[in-house]
């Protein structure tokens, strides 16, 4: 038979973020909104470092924790008591520092009983409680959350936002993507 050559096209060039720039303040909450495929996630990525800008600089002062995409830096074999000391090393927490903030991200999380089953078991809500009680505990200078918190019941949301304003209060520098621009109006400085 015949065999055709196939055709490779180049991939298109696409810029997802073009002359942005912004400061924010210790202690500041900044709110992101934006359609999909706006860059918000983009942005985030590389205030986190897990993205490098093709040119321009990010500039970031202190420890940053991001909960950039659910279960982001967990293994689904793992346990989650392992994947909570995984997710401390992804952000570069020593393991002695997260030991002792265990007992405190079981509390928050609410998954003690569940804590030494690998997490392919859990629930989303309940995934989403670890990450984000791991992502906390370490008290962060800059917490990055990308619509995380739109997953899981409502009891657990307010307890998130509570923690969020105590964080805030602390100094903690937050920013966070949200669909919702009630959560802005109600937790951002500015968006």
């Amino acid at each position: 038979g015949l065999v055709a050559p196939r055709i490779v096209r180049p991939a298109r060039s696409f810029t997802a973020l073009d002359n942005v720039s912004f400061d924010v303040g210790r202690g500041e909450m900044v709110g992101i909104l934006g359609h999909n495929g706006s860059g918000k996630s983009t942005l985030l990525q590389m205030v986190a470092s897990t993205l490098t800008p093709t040119h321009g600089t990010v500039t970031v002062h202190g420890t940053v924790s991001a909960l950039l995409e659910l279960g982001a830096g967990l293994n689904p074999e793992y346990t989650g008591r392992e994947n909570i000391y995984l997710y401390a090393a992804v952000i570069g927490i020593s393991r002695s520092r997260i030991h002792d903030k265990v007992d405190e991200i079981l509390a928050f999380s609410e998954l003690a009983e569940f804590i030494d089953q690998p997490v392919k078991h859990y629930s989303t809500g309940m995934f989403l409680r670890l990450a984000f009680s791991v992502a906390i505990s370490v008290e962060p200078d800059l917490l990055i959350i990308d619509e995380a918190l739109a997953v899981g019941d409502a009891s657990f949301q307010l307890k998130c936002f509570e923690k969020i304003q105590q964080l805030k209060e602390r100094g903690t520098t937050i920013l966070l993507v949200t669909h919702s621009t009630q959560v802005v109006i109600e937790l951002c400085d500015r968006c």
